[in-house]
């Protein structure tokens, strides 16, 4: 079997059916699928595999293993679907992503909502529902009527690893979703243009950033500025995994750097100890 043929069935067949961003698999294959439609996927070698990661690696060494680790599941799905006998992805060597730890930092956060305000209501409103839940992009562009309830003023949703997460519905979100419950005649909070519900808006993510004179910005970076607040104002580590619906508390272990108050208090301690007065 092709690789391009192979693509296509996990794409059709799982990736639309059982992930919630599947075109993160479609920009994957647009971007890399010249340097594999046409090969059939048992003539290809881990060397091969290796090389290509390589080259990749000259521009962005994490573009490099994110490349390889979604060639992989597709090869794995592969497998499991019968459809192939091997994984040639299988013992390549990764280079290792660095956590990003990038969020807006409070001197930009009045720039980023005064240049959020100029843009079209759907997308000014899709964006502060991100900014303020801090749940994945792809859960709110797929956020849905029927899991919000504006009387218990909760919002119930499957997550990234298909687990059921429930997020309070505070004040300035629900005047957001009282106010798109007004002009909404989609079963989604936030259409799309041509029916189902929003894309990845980059284009007007890029104006945001460029009114608001700030770089180095990802939409992902909004709900790591909800987990870094959370962490600088002290919430310990369970209650910003419990946020952000980290099923590994691994993956909020990123944040405790910033949950200075206990180091605050042992060098007021200390510094009583050095200089009393």
């Amino acid at each position: 079997m092709n690789v391009d043929h192979l693509y296509k069935l996990y794409y059709d067949r799982h990736a639309t059916v059982r992930t919630r961003c599947p075109e993160n698999v479609h920009y994957f294959w647009k971007a890399h699928e010249k340097t594999w439609t046409g090969r059939e996927v048992e003539s290809i070698t881990k060397r091969e595999i290796q090389d290509w990661m390589d080259d990749v690696a000259q521009s962005s060494r994490s573009s490099a293993t994110r490349a390889v680790n979604q060639l992989s599941a597709i090869f794995g799905w592969g497998i499991k679907r019968g459809y192939i006998e091997s994984n040639p992805c299988i013992g390549v060597e990764r280079y290792k992503i660095k956590s990003r730890e990038r969020f807006l930092m409070p001197g930009e956060l009045s720039k980023f909502r005064a240049s959020l305000n100029q843009e079209p209501e759907l997308l000014r409103d899709f964006f502060y529902i991100c900014l303020l839940t801090g749940a994945r992009r792809g859960n709110v562009q797929a956020m849905r009527w029927d899991e919000i309830d504006l009387d218990l003023n909760i919002w119930r949703f499957d997550s990234k690893n298909d687990d059921s997460q429930v997020l309070p519905i505070m004040p300035a979100v629900k005047a957001i979703l009282l106010r798109r419950a007004l002009v909404s005649t989609s079963p989604f909070v936030f259409p799309g243009r041509y029916g189902g519900h929003l894309k990845e808006p980059k284009r007007a993510w890029a104006r945001v950033l460029k009114r608001a004179g700030i770089s180095n910005l990802r939409i992902h970076d909004l709900r790591r500025t909800v987990g870094s607040y959370m962490a600088i104002k002290g919430e310990s580590a369970y209650v910003i995994g419990k946020a952000l619906g980290h099923r590994d508390q691994r993956s909020t272990a990123v944040y405790a750097k910033l949950n200075l108050e206990p180091v605050k208090s042992a060098f007021g301690t200390i510094e009583s100890i050095l200089l009393p007065s």
